[in-house]
């Protein structure tokens, strides 16, 4: 008689088995099918990029890298002789297709306008963060561009 409820455990331990391993693999199986997985940012909507990252848009097969920030606008705190500028450097790829980014808040000062286009999408330059405070300087892995990219 024991055998047989060692015997009826073990097949109700096996059934159990049998179900996580089904809910585990249907749990992996959708989480590879949402396509939030790999959403950076939305387009038409600005959104902040660090230096060194790299943000997608997988249905519109878009990527936006930020190589880096020179942020020479006027600290809080200090007395300049004009207002400054952003200048930012990265890397705009679509659908396989890399187009280098050089953009400015000053273009008559940099040679480099605030946004570029490509003949589908047009990155552009609105702000970076945080804002240069005399009093309380920011690391470099603090900074932020703000862009936006526009259909």
């Amino acid at each position: 008689m024991r055998i047989n409820y060692t015997f009826e455990l073990t097949r109700k331990q096996t059934a159990m088995r049998k179900v996580l391993i089904l809910l585990f693999s249907l749990s992996i199986l959708f989480s590879c099918n949402d396509s939030n997985d790999c959403e950076g940012f939305d387009v038409g909507k600005e959104f902040e990029i660090a230096i060194n990252e790299t943000l997608q848009n997988c249905p519109k097969n878009i990527s936006v890298t930020l190589l880096d920030i020179q942020d020479s606008r006027c600290p809080a705190g200090g007395v300049c002789i004009w207002q400054g500028m952003i200048l930012i450097e990265g890397r705009l790829s679509i659908e396989g297709k890399d187009y280098e980014l050089k953009l400015s808040t000053e273009e008559s000062f940099s040679g480099f306008p605030a946004e570029f286009s490509t003949s589908e999408f047009t990155v552009k330059l609105i702000d970076a963060i945080p804002y240069p405070d005399i009093n309380n300087p920011s690391k470099p892995e603090d900074k932020r561009a703000i862009l936006i990219v526009t259909k």
